[in-house]
């Protein structure tokens, strides 16, 4: 997989603060940074050597993801979902990593939201470029997808978002509604809008090399259209989306959205947020699906029974404001979120 360097994209003020609230680790050759199947205490930013990237198949046998150079994020997606790591982070020669506290970065939010807003569209931008290169993958796979568990999966965008976020892109908005068998997004065509989607589900289907296969699946809750957003050189839709049976989705005219994130850092800092977690748990759904990430399924399945208070109010908090969204646009409910 790619990796998005922060030396290269990060303003100098965020690095910064980033060189500030870090301490150093020096991992030596053949150490291990993270666990697959245990929750990362925090977010690293490799300084100097190389980190390798591999995955569990249900065969016990590691699967390489990515070799990662300097600038690269690491830890990402356990600490956004507070869920244990889908990968085991490895050094092959001798490296420097930037260790960020969680309590440091949950702290960042609020004292600067401006920086917090451009770190989590960073780590969005390289969790889309890591999803794109999966999708690939999965294009080359013979396998067919298998169900991965519902638990959890729930609206995660909107669990990171306010009452009044989700009023604001209820002004920014229109519904489209899709007849069955319609496409959204055709793959290298341009993209003229954020679509969040109502109801409905859809497939995303990438033509490579003279074929066109499934890599994904987006449900109500999901948007769709983001890489745009989020990859300012890519040119038109990264894949092409199809809905089998029909769907109603919320299109958001990406300018005007924009021009909202940039008046109000603290919207950017929560939507980019919940756009960066969206986009974690789509990267390791798919890795579940495809029956990697062995060993993180099966620490969540040892801690079923272990959802913390705070896990399901984010639940809930994302379905009171899903649920809003949907019945003012089936009713005009002004009523509160």
């Amino acid at each position: 997989m790619p990796s998005l360097s922060l030396f290269d994209h990060a303003s100098p003020a965020l690095l910064e603060w980033i060189k500030s609230a870090g301490t150093s680790r020096t991992l030596e050759a053949g150490s291990t940074l993270i666990r697959e199947g245990q929750a990362s205490e925090c977010l690293s930013v490799l300084l100097n050597g190389s980190l390798s990237v591999t995955t569990t198949n249900h065969q016990e046998i590691q699967d390489q993801l990515a070799t990662l150079s300097p600038g690269s994020l690491v830890g990402e997606m356990s600490w956004l979902e507070q869920r244990p790591a889908v990968a085991t982070v490895t050094a092959p020669e001798a490296s420097t990593v930037l260790e960020l506290p969680v309590r440091q970065l949950e702290r960042f939010d609020e004292e600067s939201p401006a920086l917090a807003a451009e770190l989590h569209q960073l780590i969005a931008q390289k969790l889309a470029l890591q999803i794109q290169e999966q999708n690939a993958w999965v294009h080359r796979l013979s396998n067919e997808p298998a169900p991965v568990e519902a638990l959890r999966k729930v609206l995660v965008l909107f669990a990171q978002l306010h009452e009044q976020d989700v009023h604001h892109l209820a002004q920014l908005g229109r519904v489209q509604k899709l007849m069955p068998d319609a496409v959204l997004l055709h793959q290298g065509e341009p993209v003229p809008a954020l679509y969040l989607v109502l109801s409905g589900e859809a497939e995303i289907l990438l033509h490579l090399t003279g074929t066109t296969q499934m890599v994904g699946s987006s449900r109500r809750g999901e948007l769709l259209g983001e890489m745009s957003l989020l990859l300012k050189k890519q040119d038109g839709a990264a894949a092409s989306v199809h809905t089998a049976a029909g769907m109603d989705v919320l299109a958001i005219d990406l300018q005007q959205l924009q021009a909202a994130l940039e008046r109000d850092p603290k919207l950017a800092s929560r939507f980019y947020r919940g756009l960066a977690c969206m986009l974690s748990q789509r990267s390791r759904d798919q890795l579940l699906s495809h029956q990697r990430a062995a060993a993180s399924q099966q620490a969540e399945l040892d801690a079923i029974d272990r959802l913390d208070l705070s896990e399901l109010a984010a639940i809930s908090r994302a379905a009171r404001h899903f649920d809003w969204l949907c019945r003012h646009f089936q009713t005009g409910e002004a009523a509160s979120a």
